[in-house]
């Protein structure tokens, strides 16, 4: 193997490593945003079955247990669209990745030489000196006030215009 194919291999598979990181940590938001919903209903029902008698309790105690199973059973709406959408995301993402990871790999010596000319390109660029951008800046900030203002007068006589146009034929 050259040095290029294990570069490869790695990146691929520090690619894949970042993707299922990213969907597992989606999988546990969507599991914990699912969790309350079930800790609330737990509390109320047994805030119920206290007030009625120990034989009633423990029928109903039965009932919520068998309507618990069949609750976690069927998700509701929410969650599952959730789930969807945070497989479909993670697909996206690792599509996107592998298609950067296989550009990069088979554009890598055209890719190299791109950097390095804007790196040369960027070292010839010469920089204004701080007293020159202020000037610039002042300038360019006076020009949009009076831009501002004269819009803004223009507007005003445009509506005070349309206004007595109306007050003319009312």
């Amino acid at each position: 193997m050259t040095v290029t194919t294990k570069r490869s291999i790695i990146a691929l598979l520090l690619s894949l490593v970042l993707v299922l990181s990213l969907f597992t940590i989606g999988v546990s938001a969507t599991e914990a945003a699912s969790s309350p919903e079930t800790e609330v209903s737990s509390v109320e029902e047994s805030e119920k079955t206290t007030e009625t008698t120990t034989e009633q309790s423990t029928e109903k105690s039965t009932e919520k247990s068998t309507e618990k199973a069949t609750e976690a059973e069927t998700e509701s709406p929410a969650v599952v669209e959730m789930r969807t959408t945070l497989i479909i995301n993670g697909v996206i993402i690792a599509v996107i990745i592998l298609i950067i990871v296989v550009l990069v790999i088979k554009f890598r010596t055209k890719l190299g030489n791109f950097l390095r000319s804007v790196k040369s390109e960027l070292k010839k660029i010469v920089w204004s000196s701080k007293e020159n951008t202020r000037k610039g800046f002042l300038v360019v900030a006076i020009v949009a006030v009076a831009v501002a203002i004269m819009i803004g007068l223009i507007d005003l006589a445009f509506n005070t215009g349309i206004s007595m146009l109306a007050d003319l034929f009312n």
